[in-house]
C-alpha cells in the first residue's frame, strides 16, 4: 500500500513538472515568435506610413508612439499588434479611408518584398483590423497573417464586426 501511494505521488509530481516545463517552453517560444513578427510588422507599417506622407495622403509623417503585442486573450500564437500613432490631420470620420489606404499599401509592400501570407499565395500578409481615435492619438490594430491562429482571430473579429473584411 505504501509503495503504491509513493509511486502514485511520484507519477503525479513527474506529470506536474512536465506540464510546468512544457508550458514555460511553449510560452517562451510564442513570445519569441511574436517579438520577431512585431519587428517585421514594424518595418511594414513604418514604410506604409512613410508612403502615406510621400503621396501627400497625410501632410506630415506619422509618429509611431508605441507598438505592442495584443495579449493572448484570443489564443496562443496570434500575431496581432496595436500601434499608437500621432497623425494630427486625420479625423475620426477619415479613419475608414486611412485604414483602407494602409491595407492597400501593405498589400503592395508584401508583393514588393515577397512576404508570404498564410491566407493564400499573393494575398497580403498584413491587415489593419481596426482604427480608432482617442484624443490626438490614433490606435491601429494590425495582424500579421502568418499562422492559422491569426487567421482565426481575424475571422472572430469579422463575426464581432461584420463591416470588417473577412479572411478566407
Amino acid at each position: 500500500m505504501d509503495r503504491t501511494i509513493t509511486i502514485l505521488i511520484a507519477v503525479v509530481i513527474a506529470v506536474g513538472l512536465y506540464l510546468i516545463i512544457h508550458h514555460a517552453i511553449v510560452q517562451r517560444n510564442t513570445k519569441k515568435a511574436q517579438s520577431a513578427a512585431l519587428e517585421q510588422t514594424n518595418v511594414a507599417v513604418k514604410a506604409a506610413l512613410q508612403r502615406l506622407a510621400d503621396e501627400h495622403f497625410i501632410s506630415s509623417p506619422a509618429t509611431v508612439l508605441d507598438a505592442n503585442i495584443i495579449p493572448d486573450g484570443w489564443g496562443r500564437g496570434v500575431m496581432a499588434f496595436e500601434y499608437l500613432l500621432l497623425i494630427d490631420e486625420v479625423t475620426a470620420d477619415q479613419l475608414p479611408i486611412l485604414r483602407q489606404r494602409l491595407n492597400h499599401i501593405l498589400a503592395e509592400f508584401c508583393q514588393d518584398h515577397k512576404i508570404p501570407s498564410a491566407v493564400q499565395p499573393g494575398e497580403s500578409a498584413f491587415l489593419v483590423t481596426d482604427a480608432w481615435r482617442h484624443t490626438k492619438r490614433i490606435h491601429l490594430g494590425v495582424a500579421y497573417l502568418v499562422n492559422e491562429a491569426t487567421i482565426e482571430y481575424i475571422q472572430d473579429l469579422h463575426r464581432l464586426n461584420p463591416k470588417t473584411k473577412p479572411v478566407e
